[in-house]
């Protein structure tokens, strides 16, 4: 089987986690990073360890209690992360037969999805799966990527973001904005900015941008 890479927004998703373990937190404290409209965690034992304080407050819906099918209702992801094979093996089954896409944390291939080993640095986000076959080994590739691109790319995120929706906003008329984008990403644009070259990024930038565009791009580049 062959897993679909994806990023999704959660800032609309509910979301429903089981299990208030180290695999349940951690859980958690990845998915807030990503501001998701709602979360509620279920564990019988959160009343009993004195987890409930510390994860309410970080926002979250705790419900000391024992897993009801209805709780699936109107939830869009849901992470069974309890230490019981057999449980997050069923809570997979039940999201299935309800269209829900569910991560089984104890064994991958029983649920629809999993999240790969990840860092973001500002607007990059980079991600390393194996298809579920190594976890370890993705996490040695992450750290591995994160020690060698330290800070770069930062800089030339910004101003690509800077310069899209002015891109686009040309219409299909202006140019191959799918070219444009090429050019621009593998341009010296990045040594430029780690150089603090701005004028020679405003040449660079002159050269490749639309006619349009041309003029602002001084604008594009303050502050960088």
């Amino acid at each position: 089987m062959r897993y679909f890479p994806i990023f999704i927004d959660l800032s609309r998703k509910t979301i429903l986690v089981l299990g208030a373990g180290k695999v349940g937190e951690r859980k958690i404290r990845s998915l807030l990073k990503a501001s998701p409209k709602k979360i509620t965690l279920i564990d019988p034992a959160l009343s009993s360890t004195g987890a409930l304080e510390k994860f309410a407050a970080l926002g979250i819906e705790c419900l000391p209690r024992a897993f009801r099918p209805e709780d699936l209702q109107g939830k869009d992801l849901v992470f069974a992360a309890s230490s019981d094979r057999g449980f997050n093996a069923e809570i997979a089954g039940l999201c299935a037969g309800r269209g829900i896409l569910c991560n089984c944390a104890s064994t991958p291939g029983e649920g629809d999805f999993f999240v790969p080993a990840h860092f973001s640095r500002d607007e990059l986000c980079l991600a390393v799966g194996t298809e579920g076959a190594s976890p370890a080994l993705a996490k040695l590739l992450r750290e591995d990527l994160e020690a060698r691109l330290g800070s770069r790319y930062a800089l030339t995120l910004i101003l690509l973001k800077r310069l899209r929706r002015p891109l686009l906003e040309l219409g299909p008329g202006a140019g191959d904005d799918a070219g444009i984008f090429r050019a621009l990403a593998a341009s010296p644009l990045e040594e430029c900015l780690e150089k603090g070259e701005t004028d020679k990024a405003a040449n660079l930038l002159r050269g490749i941008l639309p006619d349009a565009l041309k003029a602002r791009a001084g604008e594009f580049l303050h502050g960088l």
